[in-house]
């Protein structure tokens, strides 16, 4: 079966267009910069069963970073920025006045939740690059979204940072491209292994 190119459908330099997008929280994983700053990397996926919505099962990605002077709230999430964990939760629509044990506890609650993001575009480091600057509550709370892979799973969250790529077993396949043994991860100052 053909098919017809649509040049329209092209990402522009490789950024989804901004605007918002309907969401879901499917991995939160804390990691850290070659500088040292430390970071909740949310990982948001486009939901595709919102009518309409172009992008579905893209990712977009969102950064809370551990503050450098945390205040008493900040030091009861461990050192991150309380105020925006809270806009988050409030935007995935969690219990106002819930009682968590822990950080940990309260990313787990936060995984698939639906968020509306608000996507846009920034200079940083003299490359446009894509930025959530909002989170509201979902217009569409009914998500029928079908993941191409399996949903997030309750306890997904990462306490550690973990690699963008982990090595394979030497197929047949792989024995072409020879062996990634010793393949290491490399990440740039803002966690972005590009």
């Amino acid at each position: 079966m053909g098919f017809k190119s649509n040049q329209s459908e092209a990402f522009q330099n490789g950024l989804k267009p901004e605007g918002v997008y309907e969401c879901i929280i499917t991995a939160i994983e804390e990691r850290t910069t070659k500088k040292g700053s430390v970071g909740l990397n949310f990982t948001l996926v486009i939901r595709n069963d919102v009518q309409g919505q172009k992008y579905g099962n893209s990712c977009l990605f969102h950064t809370i970073w551990k503050k450098h002077e945390p205040n008493e709230n900040d030091m009861q999430v461990e050192g991150y920025n309380f105020a925006q964990l809270m806009a988050m939760g409030k935007a995935a629509k969690l219990p106002d006045g819930k009682e968590y044990e822990s950080l940990k506890a309260y990313c787990n609650d936060l995984l698939g939740r639906c968020v509306l993001a608000t996507l846009e575009h920034e200079a940083y480091n003299g490359k446009e690059q894509e930025r959530i600057t909002w989170m509201n509550p979902t217009k569409y709370p009914e998500c029928k979204h079908k993941f191409k892979s399996s949903a997030p799973k309750a306890d997904s969250f990462a306490t550690k940072q973990t690699g963008f790529a982990t090595p394979k077993t030497n197929t047949q396949a792989d024995s072409a491209i020879g062996s990634l043994e010793d393949f290491e991860d490399v990440l740039t100052d803002d966690g972005v292994p590009f």
